[in-house]
């Protein structure tokens, strides 16, 4: 996603779709960050399993149910992945960096820049912010790929997997709407 796009879709609004589209833009940047805190998550269970070199399927789901269910912040997240990985100085600072942006995004970006929303500019300036977080979450997430990949490979998760996955899932839902509408 880009910034540029970003514009010219909001150029092509009217008020009341300017202000939805930078509420969106935000949904957008927590849900990036909600992605990147699961690939911490994932890149934890995967060391585990691997460091502890478990041999049965339950073995597997019992590592995956401890970390998907702890309660650990995303920054005791980072930092288990920082020291588990071995992650380079410029990497870490990139993690400390997105850390401080989800925080604030998520805890007080809107009570400390509300105002921005009486003016196209300031409209702008947040969409520019929401956009630069997402990208910047996009690179770090595709980095990160290359600290765990040898991992999700002996596991069988390939790239065609997780869209075959992927897929499942979205046949999982189009059969659970179906399922409701027909109660109706």
């Amino acid at each position: 996603m880009s910034y540029k796009e970003a514009i010219e879709e909001f150029n092509s609004e009217d008020e009341n779709g300017k202000s939805r589209l930078v509420y969106a833009y935000f949904g957008l940047a927590i849900y990036f960050a909600q992605c990147l805190e699961q690939t911490f998550i994932n890149m934890i269970w995967l060391d585990r399993v691997f460091k502890k070199r478990v041999k049965f399927q339950n073995e597997v789901n019992e590592i995956i149910d401890a970390v998907e269910n702890s309660r650990k912040t995303m920054g005791a997240l980072i930092h288990e992945v920082k020291t588990e990985y071995s992650l380079p100085g410029n990497l870490e600072t990139d993690l400390k960096k997105l850390l401080d942006t989800r925080n604030y995004l998520a805890h007080k970006f809107f009570k400390e820049q509300i105002q921005k929303f009486e003016t196209e500019l300031g409209q702008k300036e947040m969409l520019k912010y929401f956009c630069d977080f997402v990208d910047d979450s996009k690179g770090v997430d595709n980095e990160l790929n290359n600290y765990y990949y040898h991992y999700t490979q002996k596991l069988g998760l390939t790239e065609e997997r997780i869209i075959e996955l992927m897929e499942e899932l979205k046949e999982e839902e189009i059969e659970r709407v179906k399922t409701l509408s027909s109660k109706k």
